[in-house]
C-alpha cells in the first residue's frame, strides 16, 4: 500500500484561514437593506391607496390609477404624472360644470313651461289707471 503524501500545513489555504475575522458583528451592523426596502414598499402602497380612495376609479380603471399614483412618486415620471393628473381633474371639473349648467337650463325650461315666474322676476302689476269702469 502506498499512501498519498500529506500536504504541508502552510502550503494550502484552508477555508477557515481565508475568512476574515469580524467577531460576528458584520451581520448586525447598519440598517437592514431588506427592512429598508420593505419600508419604501409600504410607503408606496400607502400612497397608492390614499390616491385611489380620494377619487375611486371604476374597477376597469383601477390598474391605471395605481400606475398613475406610482408614477407620481418616481422622480423620472413625477412631472408627467402630475400633468396628467391635472388634465384629468380639469376634464372632470368641466364635465361637472356642464352637468350643472344643463340642470340649471332644464330647471328654467320646466319652470317656464309651467307658467310660473322665474326666481328673479317680479309678478305682473296692473298699470292701468283707475281699474274700475
Amino acid at each position: 500500500l502506498k499512501l498519498a503524501p500529506r500536504p504541508l500545513r502552510g502550503a494550502m489555504a484552508s477555508p477557515k484561514g481565508s475568512r476574515k475575522r469580524t467577531g460576528g458583528l458584520s451581520d448586525s451592523v447598519g440598517p437592514d437593506p431588506s427592512g429598508k426596502a420593505e419600508e419604501r414598499l409600504i410607503q408606496a402602497f400607502d400612497y397608492c391607496v390614499e390616491r385611489v380612495t380620494e377619487e375611486p376609479p371604476h374597477s376597469a380603471d383601477l390598474p391605471a390609477a395605481i400606475l398613475q399614483a406610482l408614477c407620481e412618486q418616481h422622480p423620472r415620471f413625477k412631472d408627467q404624472a402630475n400633468f396628467a393628473r391635472l388634465k384629468a381633474e380639469e376634464a372632470r371639473l368641466k364635465a361637472q360644470i356642464k352637468k350643472l349648467e344643463d340642470a340649471r337650463r332644464g330647471g328654467r325650461a320646466a319652470q317656464a313651461s309651467r307658467g310660473k315666474p322665474k326666481q328673479g322676476d317680479r309678478p305682473a302689476v296692473n298699470t292701468e289707471a283707475g281699474g274700475a269702469e
